[in-house]
């Protein structure tokens, strides 16, 4: 008998720790985390429940990686990009074949998806950078083909929450619907939505280290303009600024003032979401002119482009 063999008799803690440190190495080359992952690419697996990972490097924004739903069921897309979130995005973009004006700032794309049997319906979030600080985070949403009306309900749901700070609607029967509204969104919890696409790209934010505010302020907007036949072309823009003093992640007032009843009750947070509403009509025409192919990008200078949350000069 070998001395491997007498030992392995004659040890059981020493056995089982062998054993154990196999299966360990065994499941962290089927289940990865990101960091093992990106320094080993070479393993078999990918952690349960996260999309393979795709060019993250390449700087491509398109998407990449396959991600497909059972069924036709919505999630996070029939196809996902993992694009570099060291590119930096100012005044607009192209999403959908549509203008997506940004606000001031770095923005940094985190994630991107197309989903829909003909990949109609193109998805994207970016972040904002302010001092090492996450200060906005966009979602967009945009087909790029008609899609049946019962989606745009679905998508102008929002709009009608007694949650909401401020909503305004305006209804233009069989022509279009827009609708722009401000809420809060708690993002402390690691369920920041029901949206399987929004809590993949907050969680990616996560894993890359953002310092991401406990609490952002949304400005939701929404349009659908009619195509016929019981379809129509949709747009959705929330862009979550953050109530933060400049470079922390500090609320401008306890997270109990943030609510519809309290916020008029706190100086800070009042004029917080004055300012923000006050924003918010300018930007829904800017974004809904980027939504006709009539938008002028010379036109986003300050202050148009300056939302409350909106990096100063230092």
């Amino acid at each position: 008998m070998t001395a491997f063999g007498r030992l392995w008799r004659r040890a059981p803690l020493w056995r089982t720790s062998v054993i154990v440190t196999v299966g360990a190495l065994g499941m962290a080359a089927f289940y990865p985390t990101p960091a093992l992952k990106k320094a080993m690419p070479w393993l078999p697996g990918h952690l349960p429940g996260a999309a393979p990972p795709g060019n993250a490097g390449s700087g491509a924004s398109q998407p990449d990686a396959q991600g497909a739903q059972p069924n036709g069921a919505p999630g996070l897309g029939d196809q996902i990009g993992v694009p570099d979130p060291g590119i930096t995005e100012h005044g607009s973009l192209t999403i959908a074949g549509r203008i997506l004006p940004l606000p001031a700032g770095d923005w940094h794309p985190i994630l991107t998806a197309r989903s829909g049997a003909h990949g109609e319906l193109s998805q994207q979030v970016l972040a904002r950078t302010d001092r090492g600080v996450v200060s906005g985070v966009i979602v967009v949403r945009a087909t790029q083909q008609p899609v049946p009306a019962d989606l745009a309900e679905q998508l102008e749901t929002p709009c009608h929450d007694d949650r909401d700070y401020a909503a305004h609607i305006s209804d233009r029967p069989g022509i279009s619907q827009e609708c722009s509204y401000t809420s809060n969104a708690v993002l402390e919890n690691q369920s920041v939505s029901t949206d399987p696409f929004i809590t993949a790209a907050f969680s990616r934010m996560r894993t890359l280290g953002f310092p991401i505010p406990s609490l952002m302020i949304n400005v939701g907007w929404y349009y659908a303009a009619a195509a016929g036949k019981g379809t129509a072309h949709i747009e959705t823009v929330e862009t979550l600024v953050a109530p933060i003093e400049r470079g922390s992640r500090q609320l401008l007032a306890p997270p109990q003032y943030w609510n519809k009843a309290s916020v008029h009750k706190n100086p800070e947070a009042s004029q917080f979401i004055d300012a923000l509403d006050r924003w918010m009509i300018g930007w829904s025409r800017v974004l809904r002119q980027g939504f006709d192919g009539t938008l002028n990008t010379a036109t986003l200078v300050s202050p148009l482009i300056n939302d409350p949350s909106a990096p100063q000069p230092s």
